[in-house]
């Protein structure tokens, strides 16, 4: 499916955005987003911008915590061709492949790790791949 940049945004930043206002209206302090690799809302590639623009508008939320993560080719997901997937594999790097689960267990982690009362205002924290593989292995 071929998204333009506005429908791109609209779920991006108006969905996404919205989920995230409504979690810390109810009083949610920590919140973890899932952006793309090179994430700059100044990019000159679409993509890349939108999730930019979706980071800075979560950031703006001003969660005590905030898990910002970055992966590069998403594997084990029905959007990601196999063939891409492999190819990652010999990308080294922030660019490369990791595995969808791999990225739910770093979810998971994050979230475990920082249960402790222990977090300053405005703590963000932003994962690559190679981060979020290790966190994954908890």
């Amino acid at each position: 499916m071929k998204w333009s940049e506005e429908e791109l945004k609209a779920l991006e930043i108006g969905v996404v955005g919205g989920f995230a206002r409504g979690c810390q209206a109810g009083g949610i302090t920590q919140f973890s987003l899932l952006s793309a690799v090179g994430s700059t809302a100044k990019s000159r590639i679409r993509y890349v911008r939108v999730m930019g623009l979706k980071e800075e508008t979560v950031q703006g939320i001003g969660f005590q915590r905030l898990a910002i993560f970055r992966p590069g080719i998403i594997a084990g997901n029905a959007h990601t061709p196999r063939y891409a997937a492999w190819l990652g594999r010999l990308i080294p790097g922030p660019f490369g492949t990791i595995e969808q689960d791999d990225i739910g267990r770093a979810f998971v982690a994050e979230f475990i790790s920082s249960s402790a009362p222990v977090c300053t205002e405005n703590d963000i924290r932003v994962y690559q791949v190679t981060e979020s593989a290790k966190l994954a292995q908890w």
